[in-house]
């Protein structure tokens, strides 16, 4: 029993189990036949071991990185050919993850240890057709040879730390690509259609820019005060005071300039809506013209034991909106998304209203939502806290 570094693959059938529910035993051998038939050369071709088969699946070992990743692109593309003919039921359709790292060999020739369960539980979430593997592999591949992209970081189940996650751009070389197709996918640009689009989107969307985030902000301070104030809750202590005539619809206002001057935040949308926020209060410009001013009028002296009731009553308007729909209503107009840093997914409650009340901190120290301005990710404190980041949709 030894222990060396190495590259492991691990493959899979897409829906084996459901696809063969109506098969006989011949049926079944017959596919995984095929399956070995078409698969197991490209490995041998590529220098692959194939360590053992676990029902529709191989464990295959490679001492390249390079070659497991180049191995993993022919497969594809050996299956898709296989399939362009063939029923539903007949097609097959794999996963492949690939992963690097130190491997307990014993005397069998079986692998055991972490990463052998890295390459598992990333198998779980690739996509047939794809080929997906991690940062270890990334670093040490010959990156001039297939054209990847990053997906971002993922949390697998029993892995305490997060691992970031990559994918094959095209199943192809990047010398056989069509011209001006390899600059635009090497550049991150995938087609809506392909299989983990989906998975892509999450975690290459743009962020959110720190203007476009302060916008933001600054619509929900109105919203929020204007709820509160109309349901009769003073958040805001002492004296504080709003005006709530029937305001003019700006219900998907889409933004065409936001402007930020001593005078305060002035956000235009492209149908004649506008938002005004000053010091003396807000005006709204319906599409139909009309404008309504909310004036504000503060006393200085606040009733501090009502501090604490507008501080909970922010977090959970933040937190239940955010849970439920992803985002609140400022971020909803300027086309911004609350996601969870390392899945891309919707964040959970706890997630949510963590993220809503840490928000408090980054606003009254203001350093935590300008931390967004240098982080790499653009996330202020409680982004980072809760382990979400801001979109673009």
């Amino acid at each position: 029993m030894e222990t060396r570094n190495i590259t492991i693959m691990l493959t899979d059938i897409k829906g084996f189990t459901s696809k063969t529910a109506g098969f006989s035993r011949a049926q079944t051998q017959e596919m995984l036949a095929k399956h070995k038939e078409l698969v197991l050369p490209v490995i041998e071709k590529f220098g692959g071991r194939l360590v053992k088969t676990i029902g529709d699946a191989f464990l295959v070992a490679f001492n390249s990185p390079t070659d497991a990743v180049i191995c993993g692109v022919e497969v594809q593309s050996v299956l898709r050919a296989h399939n362009e003919d063939k029923a539903h039921s007949e097609k097959i359709e794999i996963r492949i993850a690939i992963n690097s790292g130190e491997v307990v060999v014993h005397d069998d020739g079986d692998i055991y240890g972490d990463a052998v369960n890295i390459t598992s539980r990333l198998e779980s979430i690739a996509e047939a057709g794809e080929v997906f593997f991690t940062e270890s592999v990334y670093l040490s591949m010959n990156k001039k040879e297939v054209p990847s992209s990053e997906i971002g970081y993922r949390q697998f189940k029993g892995i305490p730390e997060k691992i970031k996650v990559f994918r094959v751009l095209r199943e192809t070389p990047v010398g056989a690509q069509p011209p001006g197709e390899a600059g635009a996918e090497a550049a991150g640009t995938v087609p809506a259609d392909t299989p983990a689009a989906g998975i892509q989107a999450a975690g290459q969307a743009d962020p959110a820019g720190f203007w476009r985030r302060l916008a933001a902000l600054g619509l929900d301070v109105i919203f929020f005060f204007l709820i509160t104030s109309t349901l009769g809750l003073q958040s805001c202590g002492g004296e504080a005071k709003f005006d709530t005539p029937r305001l003019p619809s700006i219900e998907g206002m889409k933004v065409k300039d936001v402007n930020i001057s001593k005078q305060g935040l002035e956000i235009a949308g492209k149908e004649g809506e506008k938002v005004l926020i000053t010091k003396e209060g807000t005006s709204l410009t319906g599409r139909d013209g009309k404008t309504v001013k909310t004036e504000r009028r503060l006393k200085l002296e606040r009733e501090k034991s009502r501090v604490p009731v507008g501080m909970l009553l922010w977090a959970l308007y933040g937190s239940l909106l955010v849970w439920r729909f992803a985002a609140t209503p400022g971020k909803m107009i300027l086309k911004l998304k609350v996601v969870d840093f390392a899945t891309g997914e919707k964040l959970g409650a706890d997630k949510a209203f963590l993220r809503a009340f840490f928000s408090l901190v980054s606003l009254f120290l203001l350093l935590g939502y300008a931390w967004a301005l240098w982080e790499k990710d653009r996330r202020t404190w409680h982004d980072i806290i809760a382990g979400s980041r801001v979109i673009k949709v």
